[in-house]
């Protein structure tokens, strides 16, 4: 499972080429902007975005967390890679994107959200992107939450189903 992820990761940083039928997502897949929710609380936060994390595997999903290139130097002052990033986030390295300097998340996140009907959790309203990823604007497809007092409040339901249309 964890070499599909990776597998997804790096086709998402060259051209799109289909995943092969065998190739399966992890049971109860979600996407996570991870740059979107490390903002959720005062600052910046990979705690914030651990707990966020724990509060969807509680709920039944695993997690897919996409950052953008930047993100080492949001929460520090150097690069980060997927390696970096998995202990702090206690998620598998192959759960985890950085996509390329230069690339935007948003398109590499709303692209497999699209190709796999999988839901997105971010604060972002993705309105830029609708024209060419409708999916995102289907009922249920986006989960937005918060940080308040230490504990995550989420704005929709964790089991939703995703519009079909």
């Amino acid at each position: 499972m964890g070499f599909v992820i990776l597998l997804w990761a790096r086709l998402l940083r060259t051209p799109p080429v289909p995943l092969a039928p065998q190739d399966t997502l992890p049971p109860n897949a979600i996407l996570v902007d991870g740059s979107n929710v490390m903002h959720w609380g005062p600052e910046p936060s990979a705690k914030i975005l651990a707990q966020v994390l724990r509060s969807l595997e509680r709920a039944g999903h695993t997690p897919i967390v996409f950052f953008d290139a930047s993100v080492g130097y949001v929460l520090d002052d150097h690069y980060y890679s997927e390696a970096k990033l998995a202990p702090l986030l206690g998620v598998p390295q192959e759960h985890i994107c950085v996509v390329n300097r230069g690339v935007i998340a948003d398109v590499s996140i709303l692209s497999m959200a699209t190709d796999h009907g999988l839901r997105v959790v971010s604060n972002d309203k993705y309105r830029d992107w609708r024209v060419q990823f409708p999916h995102a604007a289907k009922k249920g497809v986006l989960l937005d939450g918060t940080w308040r007092e230490g504990t995550v409040v989420w704005r929709g339901k964790l089991n939703a189903q995703v519009a079909r249309a």
